[in-house]
């Protein structure tokens, strides 16, 4: 039936163009950002899944940064504690040189002093060496590497100060049996330090175990995440040519059928 009232054809072609329209529009939105997901309406429950992850990817992400600073905190007390086990070597060589008998009292003086300088220098240390504005000696700390409150890496606090060593303050190498009493207490400090170091070691093996664990488990979720939310260039091209095509059949489809409409008109020439 001809109408000149009701043009169904361009009616239905006018309907086709827009959806034709509308999934061009689409595909160009995705891409041009790179994203199959870029709002709720493309697929709500991908991106209800892709938020959670990417949530996860940032948690992990600082969990691994947390990790890295502690590791960079026990690697400055790693150092520190290795020169103070040097000079509390020394400090025993100077010990063991003013318990013998064939030193002289001018001797002893000497080495006393040199002594004296060595548990300044321990002192100075426990209050001098910090990280990031706190002193890492006489402090535990604790590293937060994952989600939950139970996923930490806890340092105890270690003194390297010579009262916590038990090398007494006024103690001195002026006499032979002075020096023995000294030595005594530089050994027994030298262990103390040396078993902190073993404690420090395993700490720091623990946290890069811990990183590397981070850093694959961060890639893969990262994957996880971008098979959902991201767009497959290769598929949009091909729809992209699709919709283009679309298009202007549609606009052509559409100007035909007003056409058609039109030649109505000519029946009541």
């Amino acid at each position: 039936m001809a109408s000149i009232l009701n043009n169904v054809p361009a009616i239905s072609a006018q309907r086709n163009l827009a959806n034709s329209q509308r999934g061009l529009n689409d595909t160009i939105n995705r891409l041009s950002t790179g994203l199959r997901i870029n709002k709720a309406a493309d697929d709500a429950a991908g991106l209800q899944i892709s938020n959670n992850l990417r949530a996860d990817i940032r948690i992990l992400g600082q969990a691994e940064r947390n990790a890295s600073d502690a590791v960079g905190r026990l690697s400055v007390v790693d150092g520190v504690s290795t020169e103070a086990v040097n000079i509390l070597t020394r400090a025993a060589e100077l010990s063991e040189q003013a318990a013998s008998g064939t030193t002289s009292s001018a001797g002893r003086v000497a080495l006393d002093a040199e002594f004296t300088e060595i548990k300044a220098a321990l002192d100075a240390l426990q209050t001098n060496v910090r990280f990031d504005g706190t002193s890492v000696f006489g402090r535990s700390f604790s590293a937060r590497v994952g989600e939950f409150a139970t996923e930490v890496v806890a340092v105890s606090s270690f003194n390297i100060n010579t009262t916590s060593l038990g090398i007494s303050a006024t103690g001195n190498l002026l006499t032979s049996g002075a020096a023995s009493t000294a030595l005594s207490q530089v050994t027994s400090a030298i262990e103390n330090v040396s078993s902190f170091l073993g404690t420090v070691g395993a700490k720091s093996q623990r946290l890069n175990t811990i990183i590397n664990a981070l850093s694959l488990t961060r890639e893969n979720i990262t994957a996880a995440d971008s098979q959902i939310r991201d767009a497959d260039v290769a598929s949009e091209v091909v729809n992209l040519t699709k919709f283009q095509i679309l298009n202007q059949s549609g606009v052509s489809a559409l100007s035909q059928a007003n056409q058609s409409a039109q030649s109505v008109l000519s029946l009541l020439g």
